[in-house]
């Protein structure tokens, strides 16, 4: 009896072939996965497939880059149900999956027949942006801004004439809502302590290097004992910043050293070793113009190496220009 099993293209080419034995399959970068797909773009934990009764479920679990069915994107954690041949795309690899001959998968519902569509989410803004935004856009208004769900706002009827309003006014009575100087007395107050407490609703935002001011970077570093260069390019220090954790748990292996050089420089190492050569591996860089590289030189490279290479172990660096 035939197995179902996935097929793994690169370029057109087939580079490996999964046979499908156990009920999830896990696909990713990291070196924990099932299926490791050593690529950038690639996210550590990307989608995983589930052979189930109804045949064999795709799930992107929240991946950077997306899966691709076609040409639409899947949903993050949404199954797609997959039929006899269908391919499917993640970073630059094409899998095909293959189910055992005569009892191809059947859709259950036409719901599934077509991934689901995405809808375009602006980012939300940082904090940087948000402290700026709201010296900005405080218009002189009755109108109050939105607040958190822990401190109510208590509702008024807009008071007769010009004025120029005020959220703290409104949690006095009626009879002080119409006094001119308490208005302009209370902006006073709501001037100094709202981006303060517009702050502190979006406090965990300041502790994410992908969100934080840039003046923070330097501070978030401090606390893992992370040198940041200050010529380096603030993206370049906060992807470092964003996968320490991640890259400190890896720290001393093969996928420890590769990873921290493809965060720091934008380039992807071949890292290997030669049977004749025990305790001495291979890293060879090439300087070509790639998406998301920065300008690096050896100088560079051998720092990150001795930093993050097994202590007991020797390497020879090839830089090819």
């Amino acid at each position: 009896m035939a197995t179902p099993q996935l097929v793994v293209r690169l370029q057109g080419d087939i580079i490996k072939t999964v046979p499908l034995t156990t009920p999830v399959l896990r696909i990713g970068r990291g070196p924990e996965s099932d299926l490791m797909l050593d690529h950038q773009i690639i996210s550590r934990h990307h989608a995983e497939l589930r052979l189930t009764p109804q045949g064999c479920i795709l799930t992107d679990l929240g991946s950077s880059n997306g899966t691709l069915v076609g040409q639409q994107r899947l949903l993050p954690h949404q199954p797609y149900l997959l039929r006899e041949g269908a391919s499917f795309q993640i970073g630059p690899y094409l899998l095909t999956y293959e189910a055992e001959a005569g009892t191809a998968p059947r859709l259950p519902t036409p719901a599934l027949e077509q991934p689901p569509k995405t809808a375009a989410v602006p980012p939300a803004a940082g904090p940087a942006e948000a402290e700026k935004r709201a010296a900005e856009e405080r218009p002189p208004t009755t109108a109050a801004p939105q607040r958190s769900a822990a401190r109510p706002v208590v509702p008024q009827s807009t008071p007769a004439g010009p004025s120029i309003g005020g959220l703290y006014l409104r949690y006095l009575p009626d009879i002080y809502q119409e006094s001119d100087f308490l208005q302009r007395f209370l902006h006073i107050f709501e001037d100094l302590w709202e981006p303060l407490e517009q702050r502190q609703d979006h406090i965990e935002m300041y502790f994410d290097a992908r969100t934080c001011p840039t003046r923070f970077l330097p501070w978030l570093a401090s606390w893992l004992d992370i040198p940041l260069n200050p010529h380096w390019p603030e993206a370049r220090q906060r992807r470092l910043l964003a996968e320490a954790w991640e890259l400190y748990s890896w720290r001393g292996t093969l996928y420890g050293l590769k990873r921290m050089i493809e965060v720091c420089t934008g380039l992807q190492p071949e890292i290997f070793e030669k049977p004749e050569e025990p305790f001495v591996f291979h890293v060879r860089v090439r300087l070509t113009p790639a998406a998301g590289a920065e300008k690096v030189d050896r100088a560079f490279l051998e720092e990150l190496i001795q930093l993050h290479k097994p202590a007991h172990a020797g390497y020879i660096l090839e830089v090819i220009p």
